[in-house]
């Protein structure tokens, strides 16, 4: 990368520790194409739908139905899945098309599906690792925008173009009932049950749940749930849900999941604070899962379970351990700044010999953001 583009990286990074509001909490990073990890997975049974919470269901299909009759495969058997983040979907003329590309957006993630049906068609699933939208416009599930334009269903009608399924996690956009222009910041709901009764409505999405797919446990986290969620994005006034927090229900859920037999990839918007004190979300705190949070004991203690997690948040690029042996993923965004089409990452596993690999969609273009130094 030239120097002089790093310089400008590194500038915008110094913004975000200031200003979060108005340009949803990211940097920028890049990646090279080629990079790969090594992790551990395990073997299992075929698949199946599990993570009952509260009076949820948690069987979820791409469309959206609750059937839970995704195909069985033999146990073992390598497979693929595409993990993307921050789609941001907004709508052109909403108040805050004024700050964003809105329309822009919507042709990334157009785009991003059109290429990974036609280059990654093999692939078995696709993660979206939070922030769907720009905002939701609505907390009330009996009236979010039906029978006309919304961030939700506009989301969902063009990632149903994909000809795979696709997994989603909650994030923090997610939970925004409204938007400011006047101040440039979303304005978070105070009712998380209606918003989460929204995706539930729109996506047959329960607020967390997993699956069991050819022998591995993906566990799909809401880190949008706990106490530390009413805390302010940096420079905000009303937005808040920047910083990672669980609800103990979730804690309790999580240590159920990694007792279980298989090994386990878990997907979560925030980035956990990671082993490396110059990876990107560990410099970023704020926007991380918060340190005094039960889920770093848990996953500590399951470590020889779970093979990577996946996040999101940042809109860089970044990658990490924890524990030593984890391997952590964040994942460039879609949508909004940084965004664009092509930021993939491409995941080969292989349960039998516990590893994965793990590679990008923008060969050339970009590096992971502790690369830089």
């Amino acid at each position: 990368m030239k120097r002089n583009s790093l310089m400008v990286l590194f500038a915008l990074f110094a913004v975000l520790l200031f200003v979060a509001c108005g340009n949803s909490d990211d940097v920028d990073g890049d990646i090279d194409g080629d990079d790969e990890t090594i992790t551990d997975g395990d073997t299992g049974e075929s698949d199946d739908m599990d993570g009952d919470i509260e009076d949820f269901e948690s069987d979820y299909s791409k469309d959206g139905d609750i059937d839970g009759d995704e195909e069985e495969v033999e146990a073992g058997e390598p497979f693929r899945f595409l993990v993307i983040s921050d789609t941001h979907i907004r709508l052109p003329g909403r108040p805050d098309d004024g700050l964003y590309d809105n329309q822009g957006n919507i042709d990334n993630l157009e785009a991003s599906v059109s290429r990974i049906n036609d280059e990654f068609s093999e692939a078995d699933f696709v993660a979206v690792t939070g922030d769907l939208v720009g905002c939701l416009y609505s907390e009330d599930p009996d009236d979010y925008g039906i029978g006309g334009e919304n961030t939700a269903e506009t989301f969902k009608s063009t990632m149903d173009d994909l000809t795979m399924p696709y997994h989603v996690t909650l994030g923090n956009h997610d939970y925004q009932k409204d938007y400011d222009s006047d101040i440039d910041e979303g304005i978070t709901t105070d009712n998380i049950e209606n918003i989460e009764a929204v995706w539930k409505k729109v996506l047959g999405i329960d607020p967390y749940y997993s699956i069991v797919h050819n022998g591995v446990r993906m566990i799909f986290l809401n880190a949008n749930r706990g106490v530390h969620n009413g805390i302010l994005c940096g420079g905000c006034t009303v937005e808040a849900f920047c910083t990672g927090s669980f609800d103990d229900a979730q804690i309790e859920w999580l240590e159920d999941e990694l007792a279980e037999d298989e090994s386990s990839i878990i997907f979560v918007h925030h980035p956990p604070v990671s082993d490396d004190p110059d990876a990107m979300f560990s410099m970023l705190t704020s926007f991380a899962i918060e340190t005094e949070e039960a889920f770093y004991d848990v996953i500590e203690s399951g470590s020889d379970k779970v093979i990577a997690i996946f996040a999101g948040h940042g809109h860089i690029w970044e990658r990490d351990t924890m524990f030593d042996t984890i391997q952590v993923f964040e994942t460039c965004s879609t949508g909004d700044t940084n965004g664009n089409g092509d930021n993939i990452h491409i995941v080969d596993v292989v349960p039998a010999e516990k590893s994965i690999v793990v590679s990008h969609g923008r060969d050339g273009e970009s590096v992971y953001w502790g690369e830089w130094k």
